[in-house]
């Protein structure tokens, strides 16, 4: 599909160049040109990925664009960064490479919007404008750099009429700036585009973590319409200026008072939710079958008046934690590419409790329901979510998770849509709550998470635990990124930098004095190397098997290396291996050579079977293990 197009008909604006005789004559005034660069990589820069590919493989792969041939000019681009002169092509060239592309692919291709990259199409025809001028063809039998090496250098002369003004030359420089943005891969546009989308998705994450404080009641929820900013309001006295005006910035998020983990939440729990977090564990060598699922609770009812305490350690006790396991896959163990631990339920979260396939949607269901995982023996007609047997109107609930998007896959396999609760106001995901935390582009393993808040996740990957402890980092990032003021974050930024300057300092260092060590003042070199002693060792390579369990394998080789003498060569057909010559280097004696020729016999034939198969005439032992072999 074609991004960023625009038609231009370039034959009406440009007049078809005439070959010109010698290297340096200027072009016509009114024609137009694209940069050879930019032309070179338009496929895949404005194009997505099939049709990229497509109209690659049919005029640019393999050599294609070259053999088309094209007709090159130079023009010098005035510019101090700039160290070669810009290689240019007819306009009109392109647009008939365009014209066969659309005969031949049926694609409607055009040149780019000039606004987005406007040094794609170039025109010259400003007065006191330098042009562009003739260079040669560049085709199969001219190399590029054959072409680039017949430019004269940058002069008045052969740059002809130089500007006039000022004007003129910083039109010029700006024309110069945009065609050589045009031969990178990336165009500006694409990388403000770019860059606007990773500002975005981090500014997601600081807003999700933001919400999460307002969730747990330690940021303040802004209330529409805020009140008046007190700056304007010249009734104000002076002396009340300043309190009115932290009263302002506190209610619109600006400033916040110091958290107190001593005290309870300073502000309201927003919609009063219930947090529910879902970990669900599935067959590492086929992730269709699900072992374990583990769903965690915590209600902000029960954190109504609880100071949090240090790291939210208070709060972390509400949590209700329990964890399921499949009996059909009760089987299935994981242990070659996660360490599982589905038998290992922390005790301090409960116990585990075996359901069916056939049961895990009703129970799940049951967990996003009243009283929300809280045992029914402390269920009373005053809890908050029962009266009398009959619920009160819904609780908002926020679905958690570390990496979420799996887990709600999971659990659609399992039969059951979380996505279809009526009462679901979002998912938070600690992996970006702890991104926006910590200033972080990748997200962390939930165990790292936990040990940057000074806590330890035992038996992770069991899916009861995984979801208590995402619940605590839940919690512990909400606390610990409103105790991080901005004083903080700017020391961690200078402390960073003086590592990073000292890691710098202390490689450039270690560069300089190694070459300090090899470049030794005075001297002439020594003697020359021979051809056929360079790169060798100054002594004779010496081979020693020293597994004293291959003896055997090193007699073998010897007798064979005997019986071999006379064809050095061991028939490929027999090895079922490629063809080996054994050289005798003059200074290896016949022990050494037996000793080498061990090594190479156990590497090569490692793979004949144990039942004696014969190699080379060798009744091989029954198991024949690498030789380790030293110099």
């Amino acid at each position: 599909m074609l991004e960023n197009h625009e038609v231009v008909t370039v034959e009406e604006s440009s007049t078809p160049i005439q070959s010109l005789p010698y290297v340096g004559q200027e072009a016509p005034k009114e024609s137009s040109f694209c940069p050879l660069a930019a032309v070179n990589k338009w496929p895949y820069k404005f194009f997505h990925h099939v049709d990229s590919e497509t109209i690659s493989k049919a005029f640019f792969a393999a050599g294609k664009f070259r053999t088309r041939g094209w007709t090159l000019y130079y023009i010098h681009t005035l510019l101090n960064n700039a160290s070669k002169p810009l290689i240019l092509v007819p306009a009109a060239e392109v647009q008939a490479l365009f014209d066969d592309i659309k005969k031949e692919l049926r694609l409607l291709v055009y040149f780019p919007n000039k606004e987005q990259e406007p040094g794609f199409l170039l025109s010259f025809t400003e007065e006191g404008s330098p042009r562009p001028r003739y260079l040669g063809r560049f085709d199969l039998e001219h190399s590029l750099d054959d072409m680039e090496a017949k430019i004269p250098p940058c002069t008045d002369e052969a740059n002809g009429e130089q500007r006039t003004d000022d004007r003129s030359f910083a039109a010029f420089k700006k024309k110069m700036e945009a065609a050589i943005e045009a031969t990178k891969q990336k165009s500006k546009h694409q990388r403000d585009r770019k860059k606007k989308e990773r500002i975005g998705t981090k500014q997601a994450w600081c807003e999700q973590l933001k919400r999460a404080q307002c969730y747990l009641g330690v940021r303040p929820r802004i209330k529409e319409p805020s009140m008046p900013n007190p700056m304007e309001d010249p009734s104000i006295p002076p002396r009340e200026l300043e309190q009115a005006m932290r009263k302002y910035q506190i209610s619109r998020g600006l400033e916040l008072p110091d958290l107190l983990v001593s005290e309870p939440a300073p502000f309201a729990f927003q919609d009063k939710v219930v947090f529910i977090c879902v970990d669900v564990e599935a067959y590492e060598k086929d992730n269709r079958p699900i072992t374990e699922i583990g769903i965690s609770t915590l209600d902000t009812n029960d954190l109504d008046g609880l100071p949090p305490g240090e790291c939210g350690k208070a709060w972390m006790k509400k949590i209700r934690a329990r964890h399921f396991r499949i009996k059909e896959t009760a089987h299935l163990h994981n242990s070659e590419y996660v360490a599982g631990c589905a038998d290992r339920f922390e005790p301090d979260f409960g116990v585990s409790e075996w359901i069916s396939f056939k049961e895990a949607p009703q129970v799940i269901a049951s967990c996003f329901r009243p009283p929300y995982s809280r045992p029914f023996d402390h269920v009373t007609s005053d809890s908050p979510n029962v009266i009398n047997g009959t619920d009160t109107p819904k609780r908002r609930l926020i679905l958690v998770g570390h990496d979420i998007k799996m887990d709600i896959e999971y659990l659609r396999k399992l039969g059951y849509d979380v996505s279809n609760l009526s009462n679901l106001i979002e998912a938070l995901d600690t992996a970006d709550l702890h991104r926006a935390w910590k200033h972080h582009q990748n997200p962390s393993k939930l165990g790292t998470v936990l040990m940057e808040m000074e806590m330890v996740g035992w038996n992770l990957h069991n899916a009861g635990n995984d979801a208590a402890y995402t619940l605590q980092a839940l919690i512990g990032i909400t606390i610990a990124s409103r105790q991080s003021s901005l004083a903080t974050t700017q020391s961690q930024i200078a402390h960073r930098t003086q590592v990073l300057e000292r890691e710098a300092r202390d490689r450039a260092k270690e560069e300089a004095d190694e070459w300090a060590a090899a470049d030794i003042e005075g001297g002439d070199g020594g003697p020359p190397k021979p051809l056929e002693r360079f790169g060798w060792p100054d002594k004779p390579h010496t081979s020693k098997i020293i597994n004293s369990k291959d003896r055997r394998a090193e007699k073998i080789a010897a007798e064979t290396h005997a019986q071999s003498q006379s064809t050095k060569k061991i028939e490929a057909t027999e090895l079922k291996s490629p063809e080996v010559e054994i050289k005798t280097e003059p200074w290896v004696t016949e022990e050494e050579e037996a000793g080498s020729f061990a090594q190479s016999i156990t590497e090569r034939l490692a793979f004949l079977e144990e039942d004696g198969e014969q190699g080379g005439g060798v009744k091989l032992p029954a198991v024949m293990e690498k030789v380790a072999v030293t110099w």
